[in-house]
């Protein structure tokens, strides 16, 4: 393939060419992906290689841009040298996976032994050295750079617990990534101002989404302008995750629509139509363009009650969400929460549109202020971040209403159902942290669906959708832990291929105790070391890294436990950066660190750090025994 194309679609085996170097420029930002993007990335590529859930083969699986400019060299240089201006994220972990599967024993590596490390960073040599050292299967470099192992970590992690490490799943997965992926590779002019080209890239205007042209194909439908312009304004009002959907209205429309109270829905698409008939006209059939141009011609612009809105994020984005009501409201498993197949999974083959206009967007506000009102939001005004569950009423008088965020449950008879209700979808969360592919999610809808039916205020009994989040979670752990019916315990025992779900379960659980007043390994909260790592305990989205309490190896590099160092018992979860550092500390020195420095990262950790002996010898094997069997006892029980 010639170098000289300005754009040219490579298979990732002609990515990696031995002839051509890429560099990574002082400008560009350090590498900062982490588990999510990472594992997104090889879930992609995974599902298009014919694993996912449709088992469909893609011919090709196109991955995205890499910009480059071309480095005039002197001298007599047989390579290739490109500069990177964009895509550098995505062309790390690329050649992060591919030193992974260099390094696994049962592949036939032909193919992969003809590639090399070819990206390197001008300004910081620790980075290219990583890199050369993880395609050497070597930890050296690992405290100076921890970044770039995490990610190797992660990657290892993800083909445990997808069973892609067994030779002919992993074969499979080698050969479709360097031949089918690819990845379009843009070549600026010479003579550009990269400075001034990396600054455009980074700070690009507003383009098309796709969900923006679904909407244009929906709108085509409708017969008369009160139907787009109610369409729209639903649609308009959805489409901002990061704040409650009935702000996306105006004033005077919210009140029309959703009452004094801002809690009551209409019964049908025509009647909210009905409720905004005063307003002007939109044309019935919009240009993608006029969409752009007006997408906010509906929002409500208060500066005070937008500032307050601001407080909230979301745990997903639009477009994947369209696909959650689509799924809702067809309740097919054919239709794929991968937002990248959003138009496919709403038009047919030969254009049309596979759902109602005005019954998609009824459906569609509905799970809005369903989603709003019952699913965790992340709070950005915390100095940590924390998780809200709040619903959105009003407050004031008629003449004057803001808005008002009391907790979802608050007028439960049982106080502690909504911290409860809180603390189960936040484990959800973070055990998924990915936009897409939110099982959880979907069945959560579905269960507040079922709970708010023919109920015009969308109320939903706290306890009932606790009780269903609980069975939930016991069906979640049984598509993991069991086989014919019967607990198979030997899925707790596989080191870093236990699921993040098994350990996060295991932390609501035990929080969920611990505040009832019981005890586990016979430790409570009456001992000091427990409760203060108690108190205050949120799920965070970094604790994705399974750590082994007594060190898989010392750093003499000795290994003293042999496979038993993989017991759950022997187990937590904790963040990436902690287990960088402290992976082969012994107990005693991670127990003086988290004491010094901040609160235990997890529960089922505080507990093995309140033990005095930790370890593969008398006391410290019988505890490490005990606290598993207690452990795994926790899981079983359904209750």
């Amino acid at each position: 393939m010639s170098d000289s194309k300005p754009v040219a679609p490579l298979s990732v085996k002609d990515l990696f060419n031995s002839n051509t170097q890429y560099v990574v420029p002082i400008y560009q930002r350090n590498y900062a992906w982490g588990a999510s993007e990472i594992e997104q990335l090889i879930q992609d590529i995974y599902d298009a290689s014919g694993n996912g859930e449709s088992r469909n083969i893609q011919d090709k699986y196109y991955l995205g841009s890499l910009v480059v400019y071309k480095r005039e060299l002197k001298g007599n240089n047989q390579q290739t040298v490109y500069e990177t201006i964009d895509g550098q994220q995505r062309h790390t972990t690329l050649s992060i996976l591919l030193a992974y599967l260099k390094n696994l024993k049962t592949l036939d590596d032909g193919e992969l032994n003809e590639l090399q490390v070819n990206l390197c960073f001008d300004s910081r040599p620790k980075s290219t050295r990583a890199l050369e050292d993880i395609y050497l299967n070597d930890a050296n470099s690992k405290k100076e750079e921890p970044s770039i192992h995490a990610a190797y970590d992660i990657i290892e992690r993800f083909f445990k617990i997808k069973g892609l490490n067994k030779a002919f799943e992993a074969q499979a997965f080698c050969n479709y990534l360097l031949n089918q992926v690819t990845i379009l590779r843009v070549i600026v002019p010479q003579g550009t101002d990269l400075n001034h080209y990396f600054e455009i890239m980074n700070n690009r205007g507003e383009q098309l989404e796709k969900h923006e042209v679904l909407k244009a194909k929906f709108m085509a439908t409708l017969e008369s302008g009160e139907e787009t312009n109610a369409f729209s304004a639903i649609w308009d009002a959805c489409s901002d995750m990061k704040r409650y959907a009935q702000m996306g209205f105006k004033s005077e429309d919210r009140r029309a629509v959703f009452g004094n109270d801002w809690r009551t829905i209409p019964s049908s698409f025509n009647a909210i139509q009905s409720k905004l008939g005063h307003q002007k006209e939109v044309q019935r059939a919009m240009t993608l363009r006029k969409i752009i141009e007006n997408k906010s011609s509906h929002s409500n612009n208060d500066d005070e009650e937008r500032e307050k809105e601001q407080r909230f994020g979301s745990i997903i984005d639009f477009s994947n969400f369209l696909l959650h009501v689509l799924k809702l409201i067809v309740a097919g498993d054919s239709v794929s929460l991968d937002d990248k197949k959003l138009l496919d999974a709403f038009i047919s083959k030969e254009g049309r549109l596979k759902v109602d206009a005005k019954e998609f967007a009824f459906e569609l506000l509905k799970f809005r202020i369903l989603f709003d009102s019952y699913i965790i939001k992340p709070d950005m005004s915390a100095e940590e971040r924390k998780w809200s569950l709040q619903k959105l009423t009003s407050r004031g008088n008629d003449s004057s209403l803001s808005p008002d965020y009391p907790s979802s449950f608050s007028s439960e008879q049982n106080p502690s159902v909504n911290e409860k209700i809180r603390m189960i979808l936040a484990m959800f969360h973070v055990s998924h942290p990915s936009h897409v592919y939110k099982r959880w999610l979907n069945h959560s809808l579905a269960i507040l669906r079922q709970l708010a039916k023919d109920n015009s205020k969308l109320h939903v009994n706290g306890n009932e959708y606790l009780n269903a989040l609980e069975k939930l979670s016991n069906d979640f752990l049984d598509d993991i832990s069991k086989e014919d019916g019967q607990l198979n315990e030997e899925v707790f025992h596989r080191g870093t291929g236990v699921q993040n779900f098994v350990f996060n379960l295991l932390d609501y659980r035990l929080w969920r105790e611990f505040t009832a007043g019981k005890s586990f390994d016979g430790k409570g909260l009456d001992n000091i070391e427990i409760k203060k790592h108690f108190d205050g305990f949120q799920f965070s989205q970094s604790r994705t890294s399974v750590e082994h309490y007594f060190p898989q190896t010392d750093p003499s590099g000795a290994d003293k436990m042999g496979e038993d160092v993989h017991r759950f018992g022997n187990l937590c979860l904790i963040s990436q950066s902690s287990n960088s550092r402290l992976s082969n500390y012994y107990p005693d020195g991670k127990k003086s660190f988290y004491q010094e420095n901040h609160r235990a990262e997890s529960l089922k950790q505080a507990i093995m750090l309140s033990y005095d002996e930790w370890g593969p010898e008398e006391q410290g094997r019988r505890n490490i025994e005990r606290h598993e069997k207690v452990m795994i006892d926790v899981l079983r029980n359904r209750k």
